[in-house]
Formats: C-alpha cells, sequence, structure tokens
C-alpha cells in the first residue's frame, strides 16, 4: 500500500507499482481510471499515459481541464478532492462513496436528495464551474447515509472571461435541467412550478445539446402533470 498523499507527493514510479483495480480503461482522448489502495484508504486515479501518443497531448489537455474544475470547487462537500498529480498524464483524487443514483435510493428520501442536488450544483456554479455531464447517472453517487456526490469533471468547463460572459447562462442551464431531469423522472411532486415549465420549453434544446443528447424517459409528461396540479398554464 502506498503511504498518505498529499499534492505532489506521488511519482510515477510510485503509481506505476500501487496495487490497483482498472475501473475504465484508457482510449482515444479518454484517461484509463484505476482504484488505488493507499494506506489511508482507497482513491480514484485518472492516468493518460498509456494513450496512444498521438493523442497523448490533447488527451493530457483534458485531464489538465478536469485538474483545473476540481481546483476550483475544492472545499465543496460531495465533490472529488484533488490529492496529488504523479507527473502532467495523471492526477490522484478522493475516493467517494455511493451508487448511482437510482429510482430506489431517491425515493428514500426525495426531498433531501433533491436538496442535495440542487445545492450541490449552485456551490458548483458559484466557484465558476460548469459541469456539464450531470444527465449521466454514474456521475451522481448516493451513498448508504443518503449523502449525495457531484463526480466525474470531465467535461466541466470553467469559463474565462468571455465565457463568462457570454457563455455562464447557457452553461448554467445545462446542468439545472439536469437536475430537474432527475426530480421529473424520481419524484416529480417535488418539482416547483417553473422547474416543470423550464423542462417542457427546453424539450427541443435538450435534444440538440452534442455532449450527452437527452432521452426523454416521460420526464415531458410527469412536468405537465406537475403543473396541473398546481394549476399553472404554460
Amino acid at each position: 500500500m502506498l503511504d498518505t498523499i498529499g499534492p505532489g507527493n506521488w511519482t510515477r514510479e510510485e503509481l506505476n507499482s500501487a496495487t490497483c483495480s482498472l475501473l475504465s480503461r484508457g482510449a482515444w482522448l479518454k484517461p484509463a481510471v484505476f482504484r488505488v489502495e493507499t494506506d489511508e484508504g482507497p482513491v480514484l486515479v485518472k492516468d493518460c499515459a498509456s494513450n496512444l501518443f498521438i493523442f497523448r497531448p490533447l488527451a493530457r489537455w483534458l485531464l489538465g481541464r478536469e485538474r483545473k474544475a476540481l481546483q476550483k470547487v475544492a472545499g465543496i462537500e460531495g465533490v472529488p478532492k484533488l490529492l496529488a498529480q504523479p507527473d502532467a498524464n495523471a492526477f490522484v483524487c478522493s475516493w467517494l462513496l455511493g451508487a448511482p443514483l437510482a429510482r430506489e435510493g431517491f425515493q428514500r428520501n426525495p426531498q433531501g436528495v433533491a436538496d442535495q442536488l440542487r445545492n450541490l450544483v449552485s456551490a458548483i456554479h458559484e466557484r465558476g464551474v460548469f459541469h456539464l455531464d450531470l444527465r449521466q447517472s454514474q456521475n451522481l453517487l448516493l451513498s448508504e447515509s443518503g449523502q449525495l456526490s457531484c463526480v466525474d469533471f470531465g467535461a466541466a468547463w470553467v469559463p474565462g472571461i468571455l465565457g463568462k460572459l457570454f457563455l455562464s447562462k447557457v452553461f448554467a442551464s445545462v446542468d439545472e435541467n439536469a437536475v430537474v431531469k432527475w426530480l421529473a423522472r424520481f419524484s416529480p411532486e417535488l418539482l416547483t412550478a417553473a422547474e416543470a415549465k423550464r423542462l417542457i420549453r427546453g424539450k427541443f434544446w435538450r435534444k440538440m445539446w452534442f455532449v450527452s443528447p437527452h432521452t426523454d424517459r416521460g420526464e415531458v409528461a410527469a412536468a405537465r402533470r406537475r403543473l396541473e396540479e398546481l394549476g399553472e398554464k404554460l
């Protein structure tokens, strides 16, 4: 097992000799993902060192972008903590407990999970970070104790001055629409009138979102029913 980690404490040699389990193979621009055992418990490692050399520079840049996002959200409960950077091809972050968000877990405490989801997205946005991939269930983990976590910032964006000026509202709506989707799917009775209207009106644009195309699994119909319950019109 490796010793306790701190920023910059791991070398490539130590990483290569660690006891690890492969979670996802690296391919094209995606890094390989490992669970690595340490004296302080498991950690998660993303590593693009084995990517084909012609793709590695861009894969390294994308990994650096994700690392920057994690640095910006440092200290927020429910997001991975950046722990170490063995070299430019890899970084180490904390291992968060939980299973991918699913109906059974959500409905054990629907109001509590819904509030955590809204608050987590709000906290990330306050740091100038937009996750952009919250519609994937594996990126939202729910622990046995009911703690919600947001992981995998590989698609996240930290816009600069011009990006904030022209695109921040668009980026924010992508994450906020994802929150509304999960509420409509698992507990539509918790949707506010504004959220139900947002989901219905945004149906066309969600289908056009090229990063992670939207698949309607009854959310729009649930939102319409919720508006009727609230006595609201679109």
